[in-house]
């Protein structure tokens, strides 16, 4: 018995469906003569207006071609503008490539392997490059005052022969023929006359 009951409440009770009624449009029921009207007049508004979407098709053509037209130009003169900035561009990070090289001493023929894009970067790197190179001394700075190592120093003959030949006495100089007697004597006057 108590399975019965069970069962009672698993099966539920038939459930009641209503009868379909007449189709109705915007209750009201259905009217075939009506529907054709309607579509006889729908089918007379599409005849008219297929022209219309038609010319209206061929003016948003033609000013979508304006418009490609217009912008083909202006994308002609943004290329060209972009183009002329990135060229500018270029020639302002070699001149600022060439100023860094000069003001760290870095020769100029290593100016355009200097990487960087701003003025610190640039010569950060500079230095780097600088701390690489082999030290070449540097030649004292040549000036009016200083005339270097090579230059004459004023000194006379005499002191440039005593320098070169030793401190010994010049037994063929007429000055010191006079000075200790002998030597040889050079005379102005030729020995002969003619």
């Amino acid at each position: 018995m108590p399975d019965e009951e069970i069962i009672e409440k698993v099966v539920p009770q038939a459930v009641a469906t209503p009868t379909p009624e007449a189709e109705t449009v915007d209750g009201e029921p259905f009217d075939a003569a009506r529907a054709m009207r309607t579509i006889e007049k729908l089918r007379a508004e599409i005849k008219d207006l297929k022209p219309k979407a038609k010319q209206a098709e061929e003016l948003s053509a033609a000013e979508q071609k304006r418009k490609e037209a217009e912008m083909t130009e202006l994308q002609k003169l943004q290329a060209a503008l972009e183009k002329a900035q990135a060229e500018l561009e270029a020639v302002r990070l070699i001149e600022l490539k060439r100023s860094i090289a000069a003001k760290v001493e870095l020769p100029l023929v290593f100016a355009d392997r200097l990487q960087g894009n701003t003025a610190e970067e640039l010569e950060a790197d500079a230095k780097k490059i600088m701390e690489a190179l082999p030290k070449a001394p540097k030649p004292p700075p040549v000036s009016a005052t200083n005339p270097g190592a090579g230059a004459e120093t004023g000194e006379t003959v005499e002191q440039a022969r005593a320098r070169i030949y030793g401190q010994g006495p010049d037994v063929m100089s007429p000055k010191y023929a006079r000075e200790h007697g002998g030597g040889v004597i050079f005379r102005d006057k030729p020995l002969t006359t003619q």
